[in-house]
């Protein structure tokens, strides 16, 4: 079995690559556990590797020679995870747009195929909802984005059911709420101003809050979303019922909770300054607080319990990434 990883540099695309290692197999077309023979990684940017499963493309996935070699190895599974995020894609629009939605155009016409559609798992975005919403956002909600990158999303979404109806690929995707907690340097992502808090309190140093401490957002974490990447991966075609989107289940938590949660878990009480944002409030307003699935208990996709456990998830990162450091 050959799995593509695009944006496999990223803070999501790293812990997918090191769970496919440690798990070893995939589900193939026929339900079946199948070893994973190669992985390659497609970003950028892509940290050095050891392992011999593993093959790296350093390079963009607009471009055309990119694509052709991507053709030629002929993937079984595609985990496309290359994305220019909602701030970036404020600022550049027409930029985001070639990478979100005319690359994704153009990779299915890559990869696709009549006779052997690959897995095709796709992480979609709370972004795809807006305006007036309800306490809770299910899978069905009507979508109305407030951003670019959440009209991108609801694009894909609309081009991955449409291919999958060709019968070219086997698309699943995974509709995601904040994923924490990005371990830095820091981004101007809107994740990531939120994952400062952990980051800056577990490392003992204050941080700033860009929002209302009574401000509620929908998280999950990294390890989290790669099980369900991967469960969603696996699960079996009867079992989505027809319906290739899901919503990511979610913790809802506001920001009192997070620092409340960090005075519990983290080892040095959190010193926090509250200094909002108007535009990053924009942008979360917009955004459902509470994000649920009807569908996801069918497939096995689950949310995490608590906040404490977040934290704790990115401590064990820390640590495993001290002995790789030391090593």
């Amino acid at each position: 079995m050959r799995v593509l990883i695009t944006g496999a540099g990223g803070f999501i695309g790293t812990t997918l690559t090191a769970a496919l290692l440690q798990g070893g197999a995939l589900k193939n077309a026929k339900g079946e556990s199948e070893r994973i023979d190669e992985i390659l990684l497609l970003d950028t940017y892509l940290p050095a590797t050891s392992d011999p499963r593993l093959t790296r493309m350093q390079a963009n996935i607009s471009d055309r020679d990119t694509r052709a070699q991507i053709a030629a190895w002929k993937p079984h599974s595609v985990f496309h995870l290359a994305a220019v995020l909602t701030s970036a894609a404020e600022e550049d629009p027409a930029a985001a747009l070639a990478v979100n939605v005319s690359s994704l155009a153009a990779l299915i016409e890559t990869v696709g195929s009549d006779t052997s559609p690959p897995r095709f798992i796709f992480p979609s975005s709370i972004a795809v909802f807006g305006g007036l919403l309800p306490d809770n956002v299910d899978d069905d909600h009507l979508q109305k984005p407030q951003t670019s990158y959440g009209t991108h999303k609801a694009i894909a979404e609309l081009m991955l059911a449409d291919a999958t109806r060709h019968g070219v690929i086997d698309a699943r995707a995974l509709r995601l709420p904040i994923v924490l907690v990005h371990p830095g340097p820091p981004t101007n992502s809107v994740s990531d101003r939120i994952a400062g808090l952990v980051r800056d309190s577990v490392a003992g140093k204050p941080s700033v809050c860009p929002l209302r401490p009574d401000t509620k957002v929908p998280v999950v974490s990294v390890d989290t979303v790669v099980r369900n990447l991967i469960t969603l991966h696996d699960a079996d075609t009867a079992a989505l019922r027809g319906k290739r989107v899901l919503n990511q289940p979610a913790l809802t938590v506001s920001m009192d909770d997070i620092v409340t949660a960090l005075n519990i878990v983290a080892e040095v009480a959190p010193r926090v300054t509250f200094e909002p944002d108007a535009d990053l409030k924009r942008i979360v307003d917009g955004w459902p607080k509470g994000f649920v699935s009807t569908r996801a208990p069918l497939v096995g996709v689950v949310a995490d319990k608590t906040f404490d456990e977040i934290i704790m998830s990115y401590q064990r990162h820390l640590g495993a990434q001290a002995k790789i450091s030391a090593a």
